[in-house]
């Protein structure tokens, strides 16, 4: 006779666990004292004396409270020789130490928790030893993050649970037998076979002896066991493919905690897995971010050697090679390059090993450069989760081959599950079932394993996972890792589809724009660091000023931290900011005095005849540009600084300082100069923004037009943009319209615009010369889900636009014929955005914003966020930042965008000099690079070996021949991947080298 619903077995199963426990020692009694955690690995202790608890008390805490409870305990009679845990929750999540030895961490689902963990493994005990146990608890900050956004300063947590229990082995063992064999039922696809394993279960959970005593329950089990996997053996299997299963713990370096909290959430997960790897051989776990085990280096370091002994021993396996995994949007190319640099150091000296994966399981979007930089940082594969959460279209590949805008391709993985689960009948038969090229790859790779707020593996998911490997029915799986996996997945990599685009995430395009004061810092941070690295190999050359590694290594790290995928885009806790932005501070004092030391080292060489201006061009281009400085009397001054040679410099007399202009007038009605007429109307909107040399105006409509949005997504609005924000909204007309500067060489208005809390004060500005009108904007800002865009609808039409991104450009439609092309209606650039058709275009450019959005002739690019979620007063305070409108002739290629927006981002640096006696001519141009298409992006000291890192990148969707020469002495040149490996000798002649580039190319050349 058969049982006749499942559901009858799973009551009895629910039956077993009572049996499990031989023993347990109660811990009623605990004393206590409190802290603030205040750095990382820093505590300070409160004066208040030590506190008495007992099971059923409760206790507080907020961010960064600290409690530690301790107790002793004398183990009796009857538990030596027994499996034994410590079962505890006291709330919040907590480090256990067993007599000083770190043992692992448990967390617990109390007030929202969000992982329960509640059981530490415990060494062999004796009779008669004595323990002493210390708990360091803390708050779940995932969980507390609600009840602070509504203005709790601390949560309350209850001293729960707190004993020591014996465990009977094989009832346990067998617990989780018929557990994971009756989860697969609900999962195995083949009748047949589902009917013989479901007779298994029964006819095994009938041989258990319920409802007398304990001991006549255990004696029945082992027979059970037997029957049940003797049964299950003999059912014939079918051909299915195989799923790998790795251990993996996702930790969000910052989000809704500091930084400083990561590190003790790093500590809590690394021990929890290193328990792990002790107990099960063959549990394999994964991890990322060499920022992380930097932590453990420096603040736990007993955790630390023996998670170099588990890599050692070839269990632990990292992946992914960077600092932190970085948001890709939004970061400069070379940026993604030093995460991969630093981290890759840091593994290889501290471990040996380096990574083939590209690890990024969460982050909101990934920019066509990547597959280059992962290519030509010496890596082959690519992994992510993330764009399962499109809200439009299924992203449609699980295997492909990922080609970037250069044409280098990686081996990509869209993991069919999520980066954090369990590992179940389900996510196994998850793992195969909804991976798209399971016809050309007989093999699926599952992530199991608390991520976010860490924890990682369970021994539970371990022990369900060894049975899996044994139950008919469901895919072949075992416990592998991501290597083993891509290695398969390789072999067949020509019969993949190839995705040659960005991976756009059809969400979370709030991410652009979120925390304005971020994105200014992350883009000066990378435009400081490499005009430092810069000037610090000139100065190193030129002189004997020596070269800064440390202090550019810690500048570039401080910026590098703060690109993780939850600070850059702006999607982290209001304490996260405070404290990024005080890094921010150190970041920027660093690098300026890098520059100033290593600036002053080469002007004191430099013949100067008379009191002059020295100015500093860092572009590969000569530059002639309005530059602002303070002249002898400390005033603020600006000169126009005329062809100032590329990457060099050139003294300027104060007495050959060149006499102002009559070209730019400025009224309250418009701006004019030789090139361009502006004008405005009565309520302060450009009506015309007419191209006097083209003979053409540039506007279809209205120009500059300020408008905030009601921006209400349906969550997370730090991170989302919904596009009904267009369905309400403000245009914003200034009070006040006044001309602050009308000097013929610059003219100035200045419109003042007031909205509900938020002033905005913006002077639209027009310099002699130029062809480019700029907008230099403040705001006192203080909205609450609203978003500021600036629109010109332009007289320009084109179904695509282009868009600035990492080392080169990507077009997007402006259109909305497909539902791929309606999720794209927020987008990301750095520098410019362009709409150009056959002979005539315009840019916009920007000095620190990365949201743009260009719909059929309209060209909007995003000022400013109000999200309320997870941070209540994101984006309050003062801002500042620059926009210009730059119309052209032809495309952007041959109006030299790009030079454009450097020239926005990077100006040429001025200071004033005295007259001086010096070896250095009074102008000079250490490097030349023939190709105006191709950019210097890097030009430092190599990690290792002396020789100059040269770097350029291709930026027009040009091939051609390309020769660089520079002054500075060098013997050979040796062409190298992204991470200064060596791979080819390139002839030199006459002080340079020439070489072949194609479109959006990186290369990489060390200088001996």
């Amino acid at each position: 006779m058969q049982t006749q619903h499942i559901k009858i077995l799973r009551h009895m199963i629910k039956q077993i666990a009572k049996h499990m426990t031989l023993s347990e020692i109660a811990l009623p009694e605990w004393r206590s004292k409190t802290g603030r955690h205040v750095a990382a690995g820093q505590f300070v202790h409160d004066d208040a004396p030590e506190t008495l608890f007992h099971l059923g008390d409760t206790w507080s805490a907020g961010y960064d409270d600290t409690r530690w409870f301790e107790t002793t305990v004398k183990i009796p009679d009857g538990f030596e020789g027994k499996k034994a845990y410590l079962k505890i929750d006291f709330g919040g999540e907590a480090l256990v130490s067993v007599n000083g030895g770190l043992l692992g961490a448990v967390s617990s689902s109390m007030n929202s928790g969000w992982v329960h963990r509640d059981i530490i493994h415990l060494p062999a005990l004796k009779n008669g030893e004595t323990l002493h146990i210390s708990v360091e608890a803390a708050v779940c900050c995932g969980g507390f993050c609600d009840a602070a956004l509504s203005g709790a300063t601390e949560i309350s947590y209850t001293l729960a649970t707190a004993k020591i229990i014996a465990i009977d082995e094989a009832v346990e063992s067998y617990d989780f037998d018929v557990r994971a064999v009756s989860e697969a039922l609900d999962f195995i696809k083949d009748e047949p076979t589902k009917q013989r394993v479901f007779a298994a279960l029964d006819d095994s959970l009938h041989m258990l002896d319920f409802d007398f005593d304990d001991a006549a329950f255990r004696t029945s089990v082992p027979a059970a066991a037997a029957l049940l996997w003797e049964r299950l053996a003999a059912i014939p299997e079918a051909a299915m493919g195989e799923v790998l299963m790795t251990g993996h713990s996702h930790l969000d370096v910052a989000w809704l905690w500091t930084v400083r909290e990561i590190v003790r959430k790093t500590a809590r997960t690394f021990s929890n897995n290193l328990a792990l790897l002790d107990k099960y051989p063959n549990f394999v776990f994964t991890q990322s971010q060499a920022v992380l085990y930097d932590f453990m280096k420096r603040h736990y370091p007993a955790v630390y050697e023996k998670v170099k002994e588990k890599i050692k021993g070839g269990n632990w396996h990292i992946v992914g090679n960077a600092w932190v995994e970085a948001d890709t949007n939004v970061a400069s190319g070379e940026a993604l390059i030093r995460q991969l640099l630093y981290g890759r150091k840091f593994f290889l000296e501290e471990f040996g090993v380096s990574s083939d994966v590209y690890w990024l399981p969460d982050c909101f979007g990934f920019t066509w450069a990547l597959p280059q930089i992962i290519r030509r940082s010496g890596m082959k594969y690519f992994l992510t989760s993330k764009l399962h959460g499109n809200d439009t279209n299924p992203f449609p590949n699980t295997l492909f081959r990922w080609r970037a805008h250069s044409g280098d391709e990686v081996l990509g993985y869209l993991t069919p599950g999520h980066y954090q689960g369990d590992y179940t009948p389900g996510e196994v038969s998850r793992a195969w079932e909804k991976n798209r090229q399971s016809g050309i790859v007989d093999c699926s790779l599952g992530l199991y394993g608390y991520g976010d707020g860490g924890g990682g593996c369970t021994y539970g998911m371990v022990e369900r996972g060894s049975r899996l490997e044994k139950i008919p029915g469901l895919p072949n799986t075992r416990q592998g890792s991501a290597e083993e996996f891509f290695e398969r997945a390789g072999s067949h990599s020509q019969e993949l589809p190839v995705w040659n685009d960005e991976m756009y995430y059809e969400n979370h395009r709030g991410t652009y724009s979120s925390q304005a004061f971020v994105k200014r810092y992350n883009r000066k941070g990378e435009i400081l660091f490499r005009n430092a690295e810069i000037l610090s190999v000139l100065a190193s050359s030129l002189s004997s000023v020596p070269y800064p590694a440390e202090d550019l290594e810690k500048g570039w790290k401080l910026l590098l931290i703060n690109q993780f995928h939850d600070i850059l885009p702006g999607t982290s806790i209001h304490d996260v900011y405070v404290d990024c932005r005080k890094e921010y501070e150190e970041m920027t004092t660093i690098g300026d005095s890098i520059v100033s030391d290593a600036r002053a080292a080469i002007q004191n060489s430099i013949r100067v005849e008379e009191d002059s201006i020295l100015v500093w061009n860092l572009l590969s281009w000569p530059v002639s540009k309005y530059l602002p400085m303070q002249n002898t009397d400390g005033e603020a001054i600006e000169f126009f600084a005329e062809d100032v040679p590329a990457f060099g410099y050139k003294v300027v007399p104060l007495g050959a300082l060149s006499a102002k202009s009559n070209e730019v007038t400025a009224t309250e009605r418009g701006l004019e100069n030789s090139k361009l007429r502006v004008t405005l109307d009565g309520e302060g909107i450009i009506t015309s923004i007419f191209d006097k040399e083209n003979n053409r105006e540039t506007l279809e409509g209205r120009g500059n037009v300020l408008t905030i949005f009601q921006d209400k997504p349906v969550h997370e609005s730090a991170w989302n943009i919904e596009i009904n924000y267009q369905k309400k909204f403000w245009e914003l007309h200034p009070e006040s319209i006044s001309v602050v500067e009308n000097t013929g060489d610059k003219g100035v208005l200045r419109l003042i615009y007031r909205f509900n809390k938020s002033t905005i004060e913006q002077d639209i500005v027009l310099y002699a010369h130029a062809d480019t009108l700029e907008f230099h904007t403040r705001t006192n800002w203080f909205e609450t889900e609203k978003m500021l865009k600036a629109s010109f609808d332009v007289a320009v039409r084109n179904s695509f636009a282009s868009y600035e991104i990492a080392h080169g450009a990507i077009n997007r439609p402006t259109h909305r014929n497909t539902s791929y092309d309606f999720a794209k209606f927020e987008v990301a650039a750095h520098k410019w955005a362009d709409l150009s058709e056959g002979g005539y275009g315009v840019s916009l450019l920007n000095d620190c914003k990365y949201g743009y959005d260009i719909y059929e002739s309209t060209m909007r690019i995003t000022l400013m966020r109000a999200p309320n979620l997870p941070d209540r007063t994101a984006d309050h305070g003062f801002n500042e930042f620059v926009y210009s409108y730059y119309p052209h002739k032809n495309n952007w290629q041959s109006a030299k965008t790009v030079q454009r927006a450097f020239e926005l981002n990077n100006p040429p640096l001025a200071y004033f000099v005295k007259r001086q006696t010096g070896s250095l001519p009074r102008e000079s141009a250490f490097i030349n690079i023939s190709a105006e298409n191709v950019m210097l992006d890097t030009f430092k000291l190599a990690e290792e070996g002396g020789a100059i890192v040269l770097r350029v990148y291709e930026a027009q969707a040009k091939r051609g021949e390309v020769t660089i020469s520079t002054t500075l002495p060098f013997t050979s040149v040796t062409e190298c991947n992204m991470m200064e490996v060596p791979e080819s000798a390139i002839q030199t002649e006459n002080g340079g080298f020439s070489f072949f580039i194609k479109p959006h190319e990186v290369r990489t050349f060390l200088l001996h």
